[in-house]
């Protein structure tokens, strides 16, 4: 007899405290994963192999094909419709500043920073990997980021967001 009360005492105890103990469980077995670490970017010395003016890298005969195919309609056009940017993408290096040479995890490449009308909130950033054979791009139009990337095999994934993320960062502490 002494056995059935004792297993009736800890009966409600089972009901309140299991559902508390497994919710404590749950989540303290929930870490978020750090992720790789960013990618590490140096501001290099000037290098004109593209030419000493933002708008000669934009128009440099072997980039400007591959800067067209990297914005595709974009470009010239807003595309807000199919999730694209408000203002043509050409718009937002209208003030493109000189380009400047940066090393991204041991790669080259030449950074050329502009900005539409209106400065604070609509800038680029175009990333052109030394040798030109693949451009990479980020637009901030109003809080709102738009990603790019052109070339054999190029995505744009977490990698290549982090690299941009990175290298704006970097230049951002030159200013």
């Amino acid at each position: 007899m002494k056995k059935e009360v004792a297993e009736m005492r800890t009966l409600p105890m089972l009901r309140t405290g299991t559902p508390v103990l497994l919710a404590l469980l749950a989540t303290a077995c929930v870490l978020p994963s750090p992720g790789p670490p960013p990618p590490r970017v140096e501001v290099l010395a000037p290098d004109p192999r593209f030419g000493v003016a933002g708008a000669d890298v934009l128009n440099h005969p072997d980039v400007a094909p591959k800067i067209r195919g990297l914005f595709g309609a974009d470009w010239t056009a807003a595309a807000t419709a199919r999730g694209g940017t408000a203002v043509p993408a050409g718009d937002f290096f209208g003030r493109a500043e000189p380009p400047r040479r940066l090393g991204i995890d041991g790669t080259e490449y030449v950074a050329v920073t502009g900005c539409a009308a209106a400065c604070r909130t609509h800038r680029g950033l175009l990333l052109v990997r030394a040798d030109g054979e693949q451009v990479r791009a980020r637009l901030d139009e109003a809080g709102y980021t738009h990603y790019y990337a052109f070339g054999v095999g190029a995505v744009v994934d977490q990698p290549i967001r982090a690299q941009l993320d990175a290298a704006w960062a970097a230049l951002e502490r030159q200013r």
